[in-house]
């Protein structure tokens, strides 16, 4: 599932597991265009949280962020993305990404990224996995929207990749099997599961 959260929300105390969108930067004329695909492959792939029956028990929910310093906006209410990008949290960008680069993570110089934790609470522990999926190598929306349907339906939707924490070898399958399915475009995203 997918949410806007402020960077004092991140993370969230009782999620099964959780994702961020990491950006290096706010936008800029060069940047804006390749930070709304991304954007738009957020809002398009993933489902939103308050969408979930409330059967559904927070525990069991790999939650998807992205940061915004103002979630309870109307415009955020309508995913409107020129406010999502306007409006990012880069503070739980540079946090995500320094606690992931303390587990090891290395991550190209552009970004975007997703970056994942399972359980929620290894975030930042150096013996943990962390999930990076970088997106610096794209520049098409299909590009972008293939990331985030690998992330969709091989790790959000897939409770044994994340209920007791990531595995490297299953990680690499994921993307493996994906990439027989879609072509290497997900491969072309160095997804990669860092431990230190």
């Amino acid at each position: 599932m997918r949410a806007y959260l402020r960077s004092s929300e991140i993370p969230p105390p009782t999620v099964g597991a959780y994702g961020v969108v990491a950006f290096r930067a706010k936008p800029t004329p060069a940047s804006r265009s390749r930070l709304l695909m991304t954007c738009t492959a957020f809002v398009a792939s993933i489902e939103a949280q308050k969408s979930l029956p409330s059967t559904v028990a927070v525990s069991d929910q790999m939650l998807t962020i992205w940061p915004l310093d103002d979630p309870s906006s109307p415009n955020a209410e309508k995913d409107d993305c020129d406010f999502a990008i306007d409006h990012y949290d880069l503070y739980a960008a540079d946090t995500a990404i320094a606690d992931a680069e303390t587990q090891g993570a290395k991550f190209g110089d552009d970004g975007p990224f997703l970056i994942g934790w399972s359980p929620s609470n290894t975030r930042g522990v150096p013996d943990k996995l962390v999930l990076v999926v970088d997106m610096s190598r794209y520049s098409s929306q299909d590009s972008f929207d293939h990331a985030f349907q690998f992330w969709k339906q091989e790790i959000v939707e897939n409770p044994s990749l994340w209920r007791t924490g990531f595995s490297i070898e299953a990680i690499r399958l994921a993307a493996r099997d994906f990439a027989d399915h879609y072509g290497d475009t997900i491969l072309k995203a160095a997804v990669s599961v860092w431990k230190k």
